[in-house]
């Protein structure tokens, strides 16, 4: 077992687990439990020092590098951001990831 992603946020950290688990690295989260939600409130973080943050884990130490690969692309912004496009109708910039324009409603048509 070796750590390959820590933060303070579960839900970045659950995000990476799914990346890397369509990837087919079997891994896991610790200290998921660290995390609790109030009621209609916020998630609050009762150990807020790293150590106790949500940390992913490939289960196997071969996995690593592929890993480490894997989530320094998606990080680097290099996997699986589509470019910004503009707007045919609008000419307004929107991000790669819409399908339709923010502002104007219009198809992206690329």
């Amino acid at each position: 077992m070796k750590e390959v992603f820590r933060a303070a946020s579960p839900a970045r950290v659950a995000l990476y687990q799914s990346i890397l688990e369509n990837a087919g690295i079997t891994c896991f989260i610790r200290n998921d439990t660290a995390q609790q939600s109030i009621p209609g409130g916020p998630i609050v973080a009762f150990f807020p020092l790293p150590d106790f943050w949500p940390t992913l884990c490939v289960m196997n130490d071969d996995d690593y590098p592929a890993a480490m690969d894997i989530l320094g692309d998606f990080d680097d912004g290099r996997a699986g951001t589509p470019a910004e496009w503009k707007c045919p109708k609008c000419r307004e910039a929107v991000p790669g990831h819409f399908a339709e324009c923010w502002n104007c409603g219009s198809s992206a048509d690329r």
